[in-house]
């Protein structure tokens, strides 16, 4: 799940859950061990949820923060109580975790289920940054005021990586996916196999202000439920909208991904080859 999707499942989880008392934890036994760190958050208040790229916080209000990130088709899911109780009785494929919370208002309990196998960590408030997989991370261009500083100083890391493998490290920035990725090519004009150290310090400022300007859009998308206008991601062979060429997808941006581009448009950093490939030359 990119960042976007994740700041906007934060932002429902948030105004559901935050506030509201948890009455039981229910850990299918054989599947996940639960731990004391665990157990201790019954009775406890979740005090807020947020986000920092593609990673979940739940803190508590006894000073502990629950990590989560989404992989391999696990999800977050805010159910009524007897629908969590038919989940817990699957045959196969339990959830991971229910949590049962308590309305204060007066209304109806319901819980929070989390299935699938995502990355899931338990630790105090005060070390969530002390974490490795925390601490590691880049900035979050929807969270980090300090982006625009932060991001060129950790592209410049690897200076011989490609601008697409750069833009998928998350201790490079935080949040990006294959999609995203795509998009900010696009919208830079660069070609996916340019490497970092052949980029001026106008178009690393260029890149960051794009990389903020699009996550942000595609995060406002994901709040209201709506599908992200993609303008080259998944359109192999269909008419660029800048030129009316063809996209094309390949893996020149040597980031172990399959990329779509506009050759035509995306032309900033391209080496030009010594003879031009042809159909009769490759033949």
């Amino acid at each position: 799940m990119e960042g976007p999707l994740t700041r906007a499942l934060a932002e429902q989880l948030n105004e559901l859950v935050t506030g509201k008392p948890l009455e039981r934890i229910l850990v299918p036994e054989g599947r996940w061990q639960a731990n004391m760190l665990l157990l201790n958050c019954v009775g406890q208040v979740i005090q807020r949820v947020r986000s920092h790229g593609k990673w979940l916080f739940f803190d508590f209000s006894h000073g502990v923060t629950w990590l989560c990130q989404l992989i391999t088709r696990s999800k977050w899911e805010v159910v009524s109580a007897t629908e969590a109780a038919g989940f817990a009785r699957r045959a196969k494929r339990r959830p991971l975790l229910t949590v049962y919370l308590r309305n204060p208002g007066g209304g109806p309990p319901f819980a929070a289920v989390l299935s699938g196998r995502p990355i899931f960590y338990i630790v105090p408030t005060a070390k969530v940054w002390s974490h490795p997989d925390i601490s590691a991370m880049g900035p979050d261009p929807l969270a980090t005021a300090t982006f625009h500083d932060v991001f060129p100083y950790r592209l410049r890391q690897h200076p011989q990586r490609t601008i697409a493998a750069a833009l998928l490290d998350q201790e490079t920035v935080a949040g990006l996916g294959n999609m995203l990725k795509c998009e900010i090519l696009y919208a830079t004009r660069l070609w996916p196999g340019v490497k970092v150290a052949s980029l001026l310090a106008s178009q690393i400022d260029f890149l960051a202000g794009t990389v903020v300007g699009i996550v942000a859009t595609a995060a406002t998308f994901a709040s209201k439920n709506q599908t992200f206008p993609w303008r080259v991601y998944d359109r192999a062979g269909l008419p660029c909208g800048i030129c009316g060429g063809e996209i094309a997808v390949d893996r020149r941006g040597g980031d172990n991904h399959l990329t779509w581009y506009c050759p035509a448009c995306q032309t900033l950093g391209k080496e030009p080859l010594l003879f031009e490939e042809t159909e009769q030359g490759r033949s």
